[in-house]
């Protein structure tokens, strides 16, 4: 007798649901971004997670604005998505397929990089919202980068870290 994830069938239908990375192997905003994604997929409480994540590093002003870049961001994805998108418990420390399109598609268009970002993009929505989620990415993702580096700080408390 084996024992199976609940996961397993699902994830055998939908390639999105197959571990591809783990959470530790994932820069700080990277890892952030999966985490933040599994909250606002997670109902009202990993909402008010998301929120709270924007609000202590951003200030309550950027925090609605990234707050409201993030929801847009989300909200093409579920409603122009390819196929239904797929995310892994809260607590688990795989990060699936379409977590990491997610946290590459932030990463690059934080950074700037338009073209490898539309091209994450298009492996899970369709092509003609493929400009608006784009540009709500980018916004979201220097959100997330801004995060990420906010927390960082406070976690090594200004004391460099080797």
């Amino acid at each position: 007798m084996s024992l199976q994830h609940p996961m397993d069938d699902a994830c055998r239908t939908n390639p999105g649901g197959a571990a591809v990375a783990s959470l530790p192997a994932l820069d700080g905003a990277q890892a952030l971004s999966v985490l933040m994604y599994r909250d606002w997929f997670g109902g009202s409480e990993g909402r008010r997670r998301v929120e709270a994540v924007l609000s202590e590093a951003l200030g309550p002003d950027r925090a609605d604005s990234a707050l409201d870049d993030w929801d847009q961001l989300l909200e093409e994805l579920v409603r122009h998505a390819r196929r239904p998108l797929m995310c892994h418990h809260p607590s688990c420390q795989c990060v699936g397929a379409d977590e990491a399109v997610f946290a590459q598609t932030l990463s690059l268009a934080a950074e700037g990089e338009r073209e490898e970002a539309m091209l994450m993009l298009s492996l899970v929505i369709r092509a003609d919202r493929l400009l608006v989620a784009l540009n709500a990415a980018e916004r979201a993702g220097r959100a997330v980068r801004w995060c990420a580096r906010s927390l960082c700080r406070a976690h090594a408390g200004g004391t460099p870290v080797h």
